[in-house]
């Protein structure tokens, strides 16, 4: 089953669009310059990954309050990492800070934080709120690590692993966890899910493909961020190592593919997959579950 076909999966196409209805609603709803910035990085698009895995995860009535709050929540973070990280485009399109400058962007996420809570509070689900707040509360932690871990060739792989999970795996767990009501083995289905997806990313950062990343290649290595495949190949080439430490940068990608790092972490993520698999037991949508893992990884090959 391709991804096509999981979108393609009954009742999908009418979720979805019942999210991206609450999600104009919701950043409509207290208009001014945070709600403009937050519409144009609402009309960017993007995977709509999490509310989808809403709709998977679900036995019943897929809650489209939490597709709409789990996806307001990684909006937020698309905004808030481009001001930190200084990146200029988003999918390819100019992003909110570059075109409204800091204090707007910084507004905006904040304003769609808020949102999402909103949204989410008005379920009268407590539950619901707690496991998106401790998702959030992942988030900002995963954003503090990386920050410590910028320009550091020696950052260890668990490192790396545990940032990944918190800036990726946290939210897209409380996406499979509040989609299925708080099953806990789908909780961890979607912490290996994340890892496998975060990996497969920096992987396509490295390999120079910017038609899924939304990034221009190469971005990681220029902010100093250390990924599984710059780490593995920081330990096999002194070049990749002083580029990935702050030094120069000519030639530094070339080199990262030649050392066989990307292959690593592709059986990294190949791995994370399989692991995401093993926590589904039987459900309505194993199947599309199941496809997700696949499809996370094929990005990258």
């Amino acid at each position: 089953m391709t991804l096509a076909q999981v979108h393609a999966t009954p009742g999908v196409a009418a979720y979805m669009a019942e999210v991206e209805a609450g999600l104009a609603r919701a950043v409509a709803a207290r208009p001014g310059l945070a709600e403009e910035v937050s519409g144009e990085a609402l009309a960017a698009g993007g995977k709509r990954l999490r509310p989808l895995l809403c709709f998977l995860t679900a036995r019943g009535e897929p809650p489209v309050a939490a597709g709409v709050a789990v996806e307001m929540v990684h909006m937020a973070t698309l905004v808030h990492d481009d001001l930190v990280d200084g990146a200029r485009l988003r999918r390819g399109l100019p992003a909110a800070w570059s075109v409204y400058g800091a204090d707007a962007a910084k507004a905006a996420g904040d304003y769609l934080y808020a949102r999402a809570f909103g949204v989410l509070v008005e379920t009268g689900d407590d539950q619901a709120v707690s496991t998106l707040a401790e998702a959030a509360l992942c988030l900002a932690r995963g954003e503090a690590m990386q920050k410590l871990q910028t320009h550091d060739p020696d950052t260890a792989i668990d490192a790396y692993v545990e940032r990944c999970m918190l800036k990726t795996g946290k939210l897209i767990e409380a996406a499979c966890l509040l989609g299925s009501g708080g099953d806990e083995s789908l909780g961890q289905y979607g912490v290996a899910l994340g890892l496998a997806f975060q990996i497969a990313d920096d992987i396509l950062d490295c390999a120079g493909q910017t038609q899924e990343t939304g990034k221009i290649p190469g971005t990681d290595l220029r902010e100093g961020t250390p990924t599984m495949p710059l780490l593995f190949a920081a330990r096999e080439d002194e070049v990749v190592r002083d580029a990935l430490a702050g030094g120069p940068l000519d030639g530094a990608l070339l080199r990262v593919a030649a050392t066989g790092a990307i292959e690593q972490s592709r059986d990294w993520a190949l791995d994370y997959a399989a692991r995401a698999r093993s926590y589904l037991g039987e459900h309505p949508h194993r199947e599309e579950l199941e496809a997700l893992t696949y499809a996370v990884v094929d990005r990258a090959g």
